[in-house]
């Protein structure tokens, strides 16, 4: 029954139950019967107990976009799990927003770009510092191998003068279709946190006009919602038809993290 809801809604929030720590956290995942999902992403996340893992470990003043989690990476989870174990003082709220809506609102407002983004794809290079932990080696060919296998990249540049790395992914489409659904599943906004930044451009390298973006993000303020965290809580998103982001915020914040098929 709590799938179908899943399924239909895209989210569930669960709140009013004594949920104190990750070991309570883990018994609520295991209660809803589903397959776990081992994480294989670029974020720096600490198992805490059985299939609970910290967070984004990114200064919580920076604002951590909308995304479907592990979308560039050749498996993905199909559900969320975030518990909340101790409330943000300010701000730091999880946001969601239903995908196929972006897609909606973006054949209105900005018709001509996503036919583009479709038809020619886009291209997303990742730049990274934190390559070694991520593939747990110093040894740029074993890194690549590994980057190769895992993610969905075509091509791998390493940057002497810096030691970053960069993942280049595409031309792809940003959109695809689950469960009837039209997706924004990639990105095609950019971002620059503390250890990586993204640039996006049309498949043929053309910048993404502005009014596009611009169209892209208030369709992001007009359809997204923005989850206050109380401890204790729990969220289950659906990762194939929603995306999530972390609004900035100050500490204590303790969410915790758990993934699913």
């Amino acid at each position: 029954m709590l799938e179908e809801e899943l399924r239909q809604h895209g989210a569930i929030l669960l709140r009013g139950f004594d949920v104190r720590s990750p070991e309570d956290f883990s018994q609520v995942v295991a209660a809803f019967g589903w397959d776990e999902f081992v994480y294989a992403g670029a974020a720096n996340r600490i198992k805490l107990a059985d299939r609970v893992l910290t967070v984004n470990a990114e200064p919580l003043h920076l604002f951590l976009n909308f995304h479907h989690e592990m979308a560039l990476i050749k498996e993905y989870p199909n559900k969320i799990f975030f518990c909340c174990l101790e409330a943000p003082a300010k701000g730091g709220e999880t946001s969601i927003i239903p995908s196929d809506f972006l897609v909606e609102k973006m054949e209105e407002k900005a018709a001509e770009a996503l036919k583009k983004m479709e038809e020619d794809g886009i291209t997303a290079v990742m730049t990274t510092k934190a390559w070694h932990r991520m593939f747990n080696t110093a040894d740029e060919i074993e890194a690549e191998k590994s980057a190769m296998k895992k993610f969905i990249c075509n091509s791998i540049k390493f940057n002497d003068e810096d030691g970053t790395m960069d993942l280049i992914y595409g031309p792809m489409s940003p959109v695809k279709e689950f469960n009837g659904k039209r997706v924004m599943w990639h990105m095609i906004t950019e971002y620059k946190l503390a250890e990586r930044k993204s640039k996006v451009t049309f498949g043929d390298g053309e910048r993404i006009p502005e009014e596009a973006i611009k169209a892209y993000n208030e369709i992001v303020d007009e359809g997204s919602v923005n989850v206050k965290w109380r401890q204790g809580d729990v969220l289950v998103v659906d990762n194939l038809t929603v995306q999530h982001a972390r609004q900035p915020g100050e500490p204590p914040r303790v969410v915790l993290v758990s993934l699913s098929h």
